[in-house]
């Protein structure tokens, strides 16, 4: 059973996905594990989606910012592009180095002593496609387990020594 506060939530998130232009550039998000709102890695800073309780499963809904506002993942929200710079990076995988391995859709660790550092895979079409050479913004690290940019509170970097 539902609690009245769940609800309330489910209409909020979907009111906000009919005030926001859904994203043009598809991108399957991964499996909803958490309600809540998480960024696209994908160079724009615009992109992000939303996992709502239809009741049954947590689905994911993606949307897009408008053109003056980026997607701030530490506020779960949109936000002026002139308060926020986009923290991400995107550069294609070389074809002089050797490709990470991508077998399946999701975002993979690059060896990094900071855990700032990943690359994104997902279904170009015909075939798998990395967006490689991914950093997390700000203070936060990429967590592998939840595949995610995290606070450090909430995972502990092997390569970090304290």
């Amino acid at each position: 059973m539902h609690s009245i506060m769940d609800r309330l939530l489910i209409t909020v998130l979907l009111c906000l996905y009919t005030s926001f232009k859904i994203a043009e550039n598809q991108i399957i998000p991964p499996p909803c594990t958490e309600i809540g709102a998480f960024e696209i890695y994908d160079g724009t800073c615009k992109n992000y989606y939303i996992c709502v309780d239809d009741g049954v499963n947590l689905t994911p809904v993606i949307l897009s910012c408008a053109s003056s506002a980026i997607f701030d993942p530490l506020q779960g929200r949109c936000v002026l592009e002139s308060i926020e710079t986009c923290q991400q990076t995107t550069t294609m995988a070389s074809s002089t180095t050797a490709a990470p391995l991508c077998p399946k859709y999701g975002r993979f660790p690059i060896l990094d002593v900071n855990c700032k550092r990943y690359y994104l895979c997902y279904w170009g079409g015909q075939s798998f496609t990395i967006l490689d050479n991914l950093s997390c913004p700000n203070a936060l690290i990429f967590n592998p387990m939840k595949e995610k940019c995290v606070s450090p509170s909430q995972y502990i970097c092997p390569g970090i020594t304290t």
